[in-house]
C-alpha cells in the first residue's frame, strides 16, 4: 500500500474535488484544459492529485466552474469548521422547509453515529 505525504494527501483531495466539480459542470477534461492553456495529460494529473494546480489555475477553474475558489480546499477537508462552511453552502441552495429536514436528518444521523462510536468504544475497552 502506497503511504502519501500530507501535500501529496492535499493535492489527492484537490484533485477529486475538481473532477467532481468538472463532472457537475458538464466539462470534459479536454475542455477545461484548454481553458486553463495546459495539455489535456497534463490537466489529468492535476484532477489525480499527481501535481498541485496552483493557485491562479484554482480561480480560473473556480471561474469556469461559477463556485468560490475556497470551496476547492473546504470540500476535501477534515476540519469541522470547514465542512460545516460546506454544509452552509449546500443548504443555503434549498428552501426553508428542505432545509429544516435535511438539518433533522443531520441530527439523527450525528445521534446515531456519537451513540454507534459509543458502543465500539465500550467493547473496545471490555477486551
Amino acid at each position: 500500500m502506497a503511504t502519501y505525504t500530507k501535500e501529496e494527501l492535499v493535492n489527492r483531495k484537490i484533485g477529486k474535488t475538481i473532477a467532481k466539480k468538472r463532472k457537475l459542470a458538464d466539462f470534459t477534461q479536454e475542455a477545461v484544459a484548454e481553458h486553463l492553456g495546459i495539455g489535456t495529460e497534463a490537466y489529468s494529473r492535476i484532477e489525480r492529485g499527481l501535481v498541485s494546480p496552483g493557485i491562479y489555475k484554482l480561480y480560473q477553474l473556480a471561474d469556469l466552474f461559477k463556485c468560490g475558489v475556497e470551496s476547492f480546499l473546504i470540500e476535501g477537508s477534515r476540519r469541522a469548521t470547514e465542512q460545516a462552511e460546506m454544509i452552509a453552502q449546500l443548504l443555503a441552495k434549498n428552501s426553508l422547509a428542505d432545509r429544516a429536514v435535511i438539518v433533522s436528518v443531520i441530527d439523527k444521523l450525528s445521534r446515531h453515529m456519537q451513540r454507534k462510536n459509543s458502543k465500539k468504544d465500550g467493547e473496545d475497552n471490555d477486551g
